[in-house]
């Protein structure tokens, strides 16, 4: 007959406070900015997220350190400004967002981390929630904090003074709100979908730069073939549009609006777009578990 053993692996239950459902939410936000930010990882999960974070920032405060030393802070907007600057953060945003889809959801499944989430009072809606809110929340913030260093330089300079000239600018923080959030609705939501039919990140990253990329020259030539409603069809040309349209800016020849679109075609496209990366992001998190 054979003897059983019990082994006592130091194993000990739950002593802290117990925050249920909205407590696990609040916890699983927390952890996704850590985990998009690499903060208590190793140096080179830092690096890429704290490179692009500087390359945006740098530029900002580029003009802010002229205007203070050389007092040309108007005169260095007036080349590159607000609309310009998003031409530049757009770009490093589709990279960044790119590389943090796929670290928030791709581990999770498979290190077989979604069992244990599972296992908590979560729901896949509230798992799902949790890390678009934090990959939401970084990336906005990476996309706004450059305008508002640039607003804060620029009232610091100003001969009006501070108070006046902010009160007066007031409306550059909204314009560039919305813009950024603009842009986070066509990067984000696509990159989630990638990424939740990955199984690597550097994979998903890849896929989804790819698919964004290629949209464009694709677009264009079935543009110019007499399909002009494929127009729609380059991803990366939305946000921008919808940006210049915000900002009263003419930055570029969008695909859309040379096809004859209006904003809100582009509005409705990246909100549908949206949707159905929702839909899909669900339904591979629920097979999933």
């Amino acid at each position: 007959m054979a003897e059983g053993v019990v082994f006592d692996l130091g194993y000990r239950p739950h002593e802290g406070p117990r925050t249920g459902r909205r407590g696990a939410r609040r916890a699983l936000y927390r952890d996704g900015i850590r985990r998009v930010l690499g903060i208590r990882r190793r140096a080179r999960r830092k690096l890429l997220p704290m490179v692009l974070i500087g390359g945006a920032l740098l530029p900002a405060l580029f003009f802010v350190a002229i205007g203070v030393v050389v007092g040309e802070f108007d005169a260095a907007l007036v080349l590159f400004g607000h609309p310009q600057y998003f031409d530049l953060t757009g770009q490093m945003a589709l990279i960044f967002v790119a590389l943090a889809a796929g670290e928030l959801l791709i581990p999770d499944r498979s290190f077989g981390t979604l069992q244990v989430y599972a296992s908590r009072p979560l729901t896949t809606v509230d798992y799902l929630l949790g890390r678009a809110a934090a990959l939401a929340t970084v990336a906005f913030s990476f996309l706004w904090l450059p305008h508002l260093v640039l607003y804060l330089g620029r009232a610091w300079v100003s001969a009006e003074g501070f108070a006046s000239y902010a009160v007066a600018e007031a409306d550059v923080l909204l314009t560039t709100a919305i813009a950024s959030l603009a842009y986070l609705l066509a990067y984000t939501p696509l990159a989630f979908a990638v990424a939740s039919v990955s199984r690597r990140p550097a994979i998903a990253a890849g896929a989804f730069l790819g698919v964004v990329t290629v949209s464009v020259p694709t677009a264009t030539a079935l543009t110019e073939s007499g399909y002009s409603s494929l127009s729609l069809l380059a991803l990366p040309h939305h946000p921008g549009y919808v940006k210049d349209w915000v900002m009263g800016a003419s930055t570029n020849e969008w695909l859309p609006e040379v096809a004859g679109y209006g904003p809100a075609a582009s509005l409705v496209m990246m909100a549908t777009l949206a949707a159905a990366c929702w839909l899909v992001v669900l339904f591979r998190q629920r097979k999933a578990l």
